[in-house]
This record gives structure tokens, C-alpha cells and sequence, in this order.
């Protein structure tokens, strides 16, 4: 029975106050508003800002870019792809240590590269991910290509992005493979050019630093890449782990007074270490390059600024970003790799003062 005593009828409840509605957002601008605003046929919107070869005034392209900018129009990328049958994406998953030397630089001139040739780079932010886990959330993603360093892109990856409709798998790394184009970039191959170098200018005891930390893999590459070459003159390496500090790298140059156990010459690995050792080596009275000669690698603009001035080997960043925006355009096109790509990944050397 209804504890008031009338049949069929509930006792009130509380009473619970209504939260007040939100105010609805700004209403996301249409193709439709950017035709209204510029007085043209959204027909003209789409050849304007998808940049098709219909014949449009160089004053209704102005209209249309200004009243896209007023509105803050952002065309829908996903919808633009499906109506095209295809997108313009090309995805890069980012490196797999959080700071690779000089990989800003070239991902910023391969972003503009890109842009000149109609598609666009989308960093794809998992650095963990490879292989088929990696094929997989790429190709969510509906890219016109994937560039992913060849320890990634296994041969199950790149036939499962492939088979998921990526028109494009380009790879980077050493060694070349088979099953998919490759970039041959070697970062290892700076340190090949410097002891070549370094031997050339008689050189008869190397050292080698071994930067440690997240980063290690790379310079091991590099260590191991000068032994390589030191080994054919039987000249040996002298290996130093060390951090870019002052108190990692005092005690080695310490021991270096002593000229029974001081190398002719050092590979430091980066110019960062190189301005770093020149510095340890002028406070222990020791001439570069007359007692040590020091070559780095990355031509880091302090380099040619300090003296000494630093020898460094480099790769041309914008020459290597240039060569591989065209191979991934020409790829979509159905063409070859940039003929001008082998040229491009060679690295040279800038000989200054240190060595």
C-alpha cells in the first residue's frame, strides 16, 4: 500500500535540481559558408583548395583562400580522401629513442619537401610499435605511403600494409632489402669517412667515444665502423664510454698527458663531444691538432665558430630530405626511386682546423 494512503499514486520524490545546458559550441564551418562568404559555387571551393587543374581566376582563388582564413576552414582530410579514392598522408613512425642527432632537421625539410609535391607528413607518435603490430595501427590510419627504417618494416608489415592498400612502402636503413624500396642511409658511414681521413693524415692510434645512455646504439655502430676501417692499416681503437660532461670526460684526458698513452687523433662521435674534448684538451696543455687531432660528426654550427674549428663529417640533411619526398611521390606515380638518391646519402667531409 502507498505509504500516504492514496491508491495507485507514488509519494513525491526530491527534488533534484536540472543542471543548466550547455551553451552549444560554434558550429564547425562548412565548404558551404567558404562559397557563401567568397560569392562562388562550392564546386569552385573544392578546385581551389584540393589545388585540381580546373581553370579558376587568380582573383576567385584569392576570394576563396580569404574567405577560408576568415572562417578558419579546415577541410575534412578523411572525407577528401574517400571521395578522391585516395589520400595524401604519408605516415612516419617516430624513431624509437627520443632524440636521434639531426632528426628534427630532416623531418622539418621532408614535412616542406612533401608539401611541394601534394602530400603531407604525419608523424605517427607510438615509437614502439613494428612488424605486423606496427602494419597494423599505420594502416588505420589510410596513408598514401609509410617511410619506416627497414628494422620496422618487416616483410610481413609491408605486405599486410600493402594488402590494407598503402600504395607505398618506402624503407630506411642498412642493409638494402629485397622485399620492399630502400633508402641505403648508413649513419655509421660518417665514422667511415673520418677514419679514412684521419689515417690518410698518418694517424697510427685511434680513439673512439662511445657516447652511453638511450642513445648508445648508434654510437656503438660507429665505434665499431672506425675499428673496421683502423683494422686494415692495423691500427687500433682505443674505446671511451663516456657522458657529455666535463667530469665523464676529465679523467680520460688526464690519462692522455702522458704520451705513452695518448692517441693521435679521436672520432668523438658528434660535434657536441668534439667542442667538449677540445675544451678538456686545451685546459691539460695539449695542442689540437698538433698533439690530438678531433673530428666530429653533424657540422653543428658552433663548429665553424670556435677555435679550433671542428672537422666534421656530415650527410646533407635537406639534399637526403629532398631525395626521399621525390622517391616517395614517384612511388605513388608508379615510377622508380630518385635517380639522384645513392648521390644524396653519401656523406662528406669538412676539413677545418681540429683535424
Amino acid at each position: 500500500m502507498p505509504v500516504d494512503g492514496r491508491r495507485g499514486e507514488k509519494p513525491p520524490g526530491p527534488t533534484v535540481p536540472h543542471a543548466p545546458a550547455e551553451a552549444p559550441g560554434p558550429a564547425r564551418p562548412t565548404s558551404n559558408d567558404v562559397a557563401r562568404r567568397a560569392g562562388v559555387s562550392r564546386a569552385t571551393v573544392s578546385h581551389v583548395l584540393n589545388g585540381t587543374d580546373h581553370p579558376v581566376s587568380e582573383g576567385t582563388r584569392q576570394r576563396v583562400l580569404a574567405a577560408a582564413r576568415e572562417l578558419q576552414y579546415a577541410p575534412n582530410a578523411s572525407a577528401r580522401a574517400l571521395r578522391a579514392g585516395r589520400s595524401n598522408i604519408v605516415l612516419v613512425p617516430m624513431s624509437r629513442f627520443p632524440a636521434v642527432p639531426g632528426e628534427d632537421r630532416f623531418l622539418e625539410n621532408l614535412d616542406r619537401e612533401l608539401a611541394t609535391r601534394d602530400l603531407v607528413l604525419l608523424m605517427h607518435g607510438d615509437r614502439t610499435t613494428s612488424g605486423v603490430q606496427g602494419a597494423q595501427a599505420w594502416a588505420e590510419l589510410r596513408p598514401a605511403a609509410v617511410y619506416v627504417n627497414v628494422s620496422r618494416g618487416t616483410p610481413t608489415a609491408v605486405e599486410l600494409l600493402r594488402r590494407a592498400g598503402v600504395q607505398a612502402v618506402l624503407l630506411t636503413g642498412a642493409p638494402r632489402v629485397a622485399y620492399a624500396p630502400t633508402v641505403p642511409l648508413d649513419p655509421a658511414a660518417v665514422a667511415r669517412l673520418a677514419t679514412r681521413h684521419l689515417l690518410a693524415r698518418g694517424a697510427r692510434r685511434l680513439a673512439c667515444l662511445v657516447p652511453t645512455g638511450p642513445l648508445a646504439e648508434l654510437p656503438t655502430q660507429r665505434y665499431e665502423a672506425v675499428v673496421e676501417v683502423a683494422a686494415a692499416d692495423n691500427v687500433p681503437v682505443e674505446r671511451v664510454d663516456c657522458e657529455l660532461s666535463s667530469d665523464s670526460i676529465a679523467p680520460v684526458v688526464d690519462r692522455w698527458r702522458d704520451p705513452a698513452h695518448r692517441p693521435d687523433a679521436v672520432y668523438t662521435n658528434s660535434d657536441p663531444f668534439a667542442i667538449l674534448l677540445i675544451d678538456k684538451l686545451r685546459e691539460a696543455g695539449l695542442r689540437v691538432p698538433q698533439d690530438v687531432a678531433v673530428v666530429g660528426s653533424g657540422d653543428h654550427p658552433l663548429g665553424a665558430a670556435l677555435r679550433p674549428a671542428i672537422t666534421t663529417a656530415t650527410f646533407d640533411v635537406p639534399a637526403i630530405a629532398r631525395v626521399v619526398a621525390s622517391s616517395i611521390r614517384r612511388l605513388l606515380d608508379g615510377m622508380d626511386l630518385d635517380p639522384g638518391l645513392e648521390a644524396a646519402l653519401r656523406p662528406h667531409l669538412i676539413v677545418r682546423e681540429s683535424g
